[in-house]
């Protein structure tokens, strides 16, 4: 997932140390995914922030939020960029890019073949197409698995690395917990106060070290993640 998006606008930094998160007049919709991506961040579970950028360009978020986010941006990029600096991630991306690459360049090619074959009545090209359309799902599939391996194998390197270097990121860390808590404080204000059901509205969370939250499902399987309620 990429950090990288453009920087909004009117949203000034402030230094970490003086800083102080205030999410009122935030939505609930946008206070759980907002606490889903800084939650994620904790465990170097980067998010395209784009989708915030967007709402402060086009208006849509309350200024008290746009007039702290500069701050919050730039902590997330510090831990974003740890990523491409530890040994073996840059290589290992760069593995996983190549593979996905020419699993789709397969695949598109495969799926004209077929279909000039089948619009222009030109069966001699099926000769072509439907081994390599075999071999483009196969690619695929390959893809899928790989990607996940990569991913997994990127994330216990990021892991270790800052194990192994605690003091690089613990600051910022610190201050995301304390974000994260100020978030699951206002959603659970939100919801008492608009008679919401906590039960119609669970969070995907990746840290369980938080007060007022119900962890009704562990990360199992295909799920990284716990599935949290809010305790009103």
């Amino acid at each position: 997932m990429s950090e990288r998006s453009k920087r909004p606008k009117g949203s000034p930094e402030t230094p970490l140390s003086e800083f102080k998160f205030n999410p009122s007049r935030l939505d609930l919709k946008f206070s759980k995914n907002l606490l889903t991506v800084l939650d994620g961040y904790r465990i170097n579970r980067t998010y395209d922030l784009g989708f915030i950028d967007k709402k402060i360009n086009e208006g849509e978020l309350p200024r008290i939020f746009i007039q702290q986010w500069g701050t919050m941006r730039k902590v997330l990029h510090r831990l974003a960029a740890i990523g491409p600096k530890v040994p073996g991630v840059e290589s290992a991306l760069n593995r996983r890019q190549i593979i996905s690459f020419v699993a789709m360049a397969s695949l598109s090619i495969a799926v004209v073949i077929l279909l000039v074959t089948y619009a222009f009545q030109l069966p001699y090209l099926i000769t072509f197409g439907l081994p390599l359309a075999t071999i483009a799902i196969g690619l695929t599939l390959t893809s899928w698995i790989t990607s996940a391996w990569y991913n997994r194998k990127i994330a216990w390197a990021i892991h270790y690395y800052i194990e192994e270097n605690q003091g690089l990121v613990s600051n910022e860390r610190r201050h995301l917990k304390k974000w994260v808590q100020n978030l699951v404080n206002h959603i659970a204000s939100l919801m008492r106060k608009s008679g919401e059901d906590p039960e119609k509205n669970l969070i995907k969370f990746f840290s369980k070290d938080y007060t007022g939250i119900v962890v009704l499902k562990e990360p199992g399987g295909f799920r990284k993640h716990y599935v949290v309620k809010i305790r009103l």
